[in-house]
């Protein structure tokens, strides 16, 4: 993976806790969320899809995503030997955040039928870390400096 991408994928992170963190403190505070006259964002924050054990999905959104954080960020500057592993494990996190949030995207389009639109740019920013991730997990081996 080019430092290139490792630097993009630290940015949607950073995108990603900032949204989810948006929401947490909209959780956490009672009140509404701007949603631009686009969907419903209460309905979907106050529905019965928007607790996992009784844990608020935003707040668990807010922890994976400062998790894909660190982890991005590690993986931006470890040592070529160490990237291996950390990429293997950003895509591990991206492709179960992926998971989790096209299931509440398709719950909030198809079951509730409304449109949070924090919630859609939260899914299609994981789409992005995951697909980002991908190739350095599949194979690409780590970038090692052979002496001869």
């Amino acid at each position: 993976m080019s430092e290139r991408v490792r630097k993009i994928i630290v940015a949607l992170s950073l995108l990603g806790v900032g949204i989810a963190g948006y929401l947490s403190w909209i959780k956490l505070t009672d009140t509404e969320a701007f949603c631009g006259g686009v969907g419903d964002c209460s309905a979907v924050q106050n529905s019965a899809y928007a607790y996992l054990l009784g844990i608020p999905v935003a707040y668990l959104g807010f922890l994976a995503y400062l998790i894909i954080l660190a982890v991005a960020f590690f993986n931006l500057r470890a040592k070529p030997e160490q990237r291996a592993w950390s990429d293997l494990l950003l895509f591990a996190l991206a492709v179960g955040g992926f998971a989790f949030s096209a299931y509440l995207t398709y719950t909030e389009l198809f079951i509730l039928h409304e449109v949070c639109p924090w919630c859609v740019v939260s899914f299609l920013n994981l789409i992005a870390i995951t697909v980002l991730a991908a190739p350095a997990a599949f194979g690409a081996t780590p970038e090692l400096e052979i002496e001869t």
